[in-house]
């Protein structure tokens, strides 16, 4: 007979695959099959903090993220034996002996009351999760049978992750494509910050001031690149946060990119998604050209005068845009006479505040 219900494990993770607010639940039910303290989800390729976890975890799982524990993690060292066999314990990451002076196990687990680890792979190759299942002192480690049968677990659990990223995909290929009907562009980013999916208004924009190279997003400027790259992290390994500060990177033509990097709800909070966050990109002059195309169809403005009409409900003031555009005061003077005549305004503050919203 089977130590643990191995078909019941299998039913509640596929369950939290299709609905990923089930995954609390679907690790509740891990840790108490198994004679577990607690569960937890942790990515195996990519850095993220821990996705989901058992409440009995919390504290831990703070600390974890808190004080850095992720980049000190000695389990890491047991990743051959865990992608080979489909699971892994303390003794295949460092001796006992070690163990015994390694910070990680002394300053960490035993500060948690935590001893005792099976790491249960889920998914291959790139989509490769570790459900990470953790026993006290009095409750022992776990017997040669468990682990069996844990490694059993482990090769049904593929067909999971397939079915969970591609319906994540789904969800946001057609996300991507609501930002392009509204000529937005946007990109999907996986765990590791690379690029899985672009719609076509990003890849218009994608050119000397942005660019895609090994697979991230690159920016021109080193300062704005620094930015971007700090705030996808910031988004990544924030537990709250669905959206961070904009970066706002100076094009070389003039004119700027306003990068939001999000996260958004009932999307990308799926821990077995292929991806985990939406770049959402706003180009200055792609808006502004998007604001004379709407004066011209609705006021019948000329070219000329709906240029001139978003310049100065941008802030521009006429003597700046007449140099920019080398054109005569006089000449502008009679364009915003026409332009107050169709629009039916008569002073320049009406049509700043009424005919184009404020960017």
């Amino acid at each position: 007979m089977e130590p643990f219900d191995r078909e019941r494990l299998t039913r509640v993770l596929a369950v939290a695959a299709i609905d990923p607010s089930r995954w609390t639940e679907a690790l509740e039910t891990a840790a108490a099959c198994t004679g577990s303290y607690g569960a937890v989800l942790l990515p195996v390729v990519g850095a993220l903090p821990i996705v989901s976890a058992t409440p009995s975890m919390d504290r831990s799982a703070d600390l974890y993220v808190r004080d850095g524990w992720q980049s000190r993690d000695e389990r890491y060292r047991g990743k051959i034996p865990f992608l080979s066999k489909g699971v892994a314990t303390d003794d295949d990451c460092m001796p006992l002996d070690a163990r015994k002076r390694s910070p990680f196990y002394q300053e960490f687990l035993r500060a948690c009351n935590l001893n005792g680890w099976a790491g249960v792979r889920i998914g291959r190759g790139d989509l490769v999760w570790n459900m990470s299942l953790q026993r006290t002192p009095d409750q022992g480690p776990y017997s040669a049978s468990e682990l069996h049968c844990l490694s059993g677990l482990a090769d049904t659990l593929d067909s999971v992750v397939q079915i969970s990223a591609a319906l994540g995909l789904a969800k946001g290929e057609s996300a991507l494509n609501a930002f392009e009907f509204s000529e937005r562009a946007a990109l999907l980013l996986d765990r590791s910050g690379h690029v899985v999916r672009v719609n076509t208004a990003a890849e218009r924009l994608l050119g000397e001031d942005l660019q895609i190279s090994a697979g991230h997003i690159r920016c021109q400027d080193p300062k704005s690149n620094e930015a971007l790259d700090g705030a996808i992290r910031t988004l990544f390994w924030s537990l709250d946060a669905f959206t961070t500060a904009p970066v706002v990177v100076q094009k070389l033509s003039g004119g700027r990119l306003v990068i939001y990097p999000m996260r958004l709800p009932g999307l990308t909070h799926s821990p077995l998604s292929a991806f985990h966050a939406i770049v959402v990109i706003s180009d200055t002059d792609l808006m502004h050209s998007a604001d004379a195309t709407t004066l011209r169809d609705v006021f019948e403005l000329t070219a000329a005068e709906s240029r001139l009409a978003v310049a100065l409900t941008n802030g521009k003031d006429l003597e700046t845009y007449a140099t920019e555009r080398g054109l005569s005061k006089q000449t502008l003077r009679n364009q915003l006479k026409s332009i107050f005549l169709k629009t039916g305004t008569n002073r320049q503050a009406v049509m700043l505040s009424n005919l184009v919203p404020k960017k």
